[in-house]
């Protein structure tokens, strides 16, 4: 017997800059899916190409207790943050950045997709840290497409890539603090594929774009998807002739105390004030960013992907 479903999100617009994104957590049905507390679709957006601007931080803002991961599905990003890291990821890559203790950082289109243009498509997740992990020191890691482990499905299904956590023998090299997992699973025409899971762990599914048929439902163009707690397999089926994605993901759930307010996510009110405080106080730091003095030295950090 498949896994239940016991709810269905479609997300609520907002303004992120100048992108418009699909709020799908949190939202008035599901506040959290085991350590995910936030995740920002944002819509294919066309860039048309544009002489290259670097980022000057109007759109830098903190971060406090979690860790955020971005997911390109087309287009690059480009990331700085105030602990000095930097790095550009392109379609199928992504950007983790454990804010720890807190942290700045800014993700603007990269110079070379401004310079070339075309659709900018992704996916932003932020995922709640145990009180324990949260004053650690910030990190980041660029993980690029060939990093990303990929599993073949069987009966050419088609394939899975591992973006967080494991399955089987594939391993994402994202640096994890408690039980989670991350799969983008990409389904061939007419295909069907069953995933098994685990006891004890949330489950949600998130499809993008072209209708899929979970457990014999069909879901698209921005919608997710929680599954009840029971053991069983989730059935994906592609009732199209073109192929189809879906992101299925979740975890251990968080038994902590979760507050939350603005960028920050810690346990308690009074964590939230000090993440507040030491904001103001500038303690987070500040972004360095690499200058441009002239179109030569512009057309130096354009980074061939």
């Amino acid at each position: 017997m498949t896994k239940s479903i016991i709810a269905q999100v479609g997300g609520t617009n907002v303004k992120v800059g100048k992108l418009l994104v699909n709020r799908l957590l949190p939202s008035r049905m599901l506040a959290t899916v085991g350590p995910f507390v936030f995740l920002d679709h944002v819509y294919p957006t066309r860039f048309e190409s544009q002489v290259p601007k670097a980022p000057t931080g109007e759109t830098a803002h903190p971060h406090r207790g979690i860790a955020t991961f971005t997911y390109v599905l087309s287009g690059a990003l480009e990331h700085y943050d105030s602990a000095g890291h930097h790095g550009v990821v392109a379609a199928g890559g992504a950007q983790w950045m454990k804010a720890g203790w807190g942290v700045l950082h800014d993700e603007n289109p990269s110079l070379d997709f401004q310079a070339t243009g075309g659709v900018l498509h992704a996916l932003q997740f932020w995922i709640n840290l145990p009180a324990r992990h949260k004053a650690e020191a910030p990190a980041y890691l660029t993980l690029h497409p060939t990093a990303v482990p990929e599993v073949l499905l069987p009966e050419a299904a088609g394939s899975l890539r591992v973006l967080l956590g494991a399955l089987g023998d594939a391993a994402s090299p994202v640096p994890t603090s408690s039980p989670q997992f991350l799969y983008h699973l990409q389904l061939n025409p007419k295909a069907t594929f069953s995933l098994a899971t685990k006891v004890g762990q949330d489950y949600a599914a998130f499809v993008p774009a072209e209708s899929v048929r979970i457990n014999g439902q069909p879901y698209g163009q921005s919608e997710l998807v929680l599954f009840g707690p029971e053991m069983g397999p989730i059935t994906f089926t592609n009732p199209s002739i073109g192929s189809v994605g879906v992101l299925v993901f979740g975890g251990e759930p968080y038994t902590e105390p979760i507050v939350a307010q603005g960028p920050f996510v810690m346990n308690s009110h009074a964590e939230i004030a000090t993440a507040y405080e030491d904001f103001f106080a500038g303690d987070y730091g500040q972004i360095h960013y690499e200058p441009v003095t002239s179109p030569q030295d512009l057309s130096n950090r354009i980074t061939l992907l």
